[in-house]
């Protein structure tokens, strides 16, 4: 799986939500993501029910991880508890937002 792969499984689960429905998760994720090239940045709004990349001056949470390690979250390979005990994930932000980030990628 690919960072490509990665951001267009979150879309898609975005783009799957009804946005008069009720939501699990409701906030603005900033994504650091370090590449061998340098840091992509994502911003998944679940307010507005986008992911763009790029980022954003107010986001609730913000997550720096690997590529490696964002890819290995998503596959379910890694959980976002080991990650965040092995120090392959910082999160910054609401505390009760970033405990549902696996809900998010």
């Amino acid at each position: 799986m690919s960072l490509e792969a990665v951001i267009e499984k979150v879309k898609a689960r975005v783009n799957a939500v009804d946005p008069n429905g009720p939501r699990k998760v409701l906030g603005v994720f900033q994504f650091n993501i370090k590449t061998a090239s340098g840091v992509e940045q994502y911003v998944i709004d679940l307010k507005q029910l986008k992911v763009e990349k790029g980022t954003t001056a107010t986001p609730d949470v913000t997550v720096t991880l690997t590529v490696e390690d964002l890819i290995a979250v998503s596959a379910r390979t890694l959980s976002v508890g080991d990650a965040l005990t092995q120090g392959k994930l910082e999160i910054q932000g609401d505390a009760t937002l970033a405990a549902k980030l696996a809900e998010v990628i």
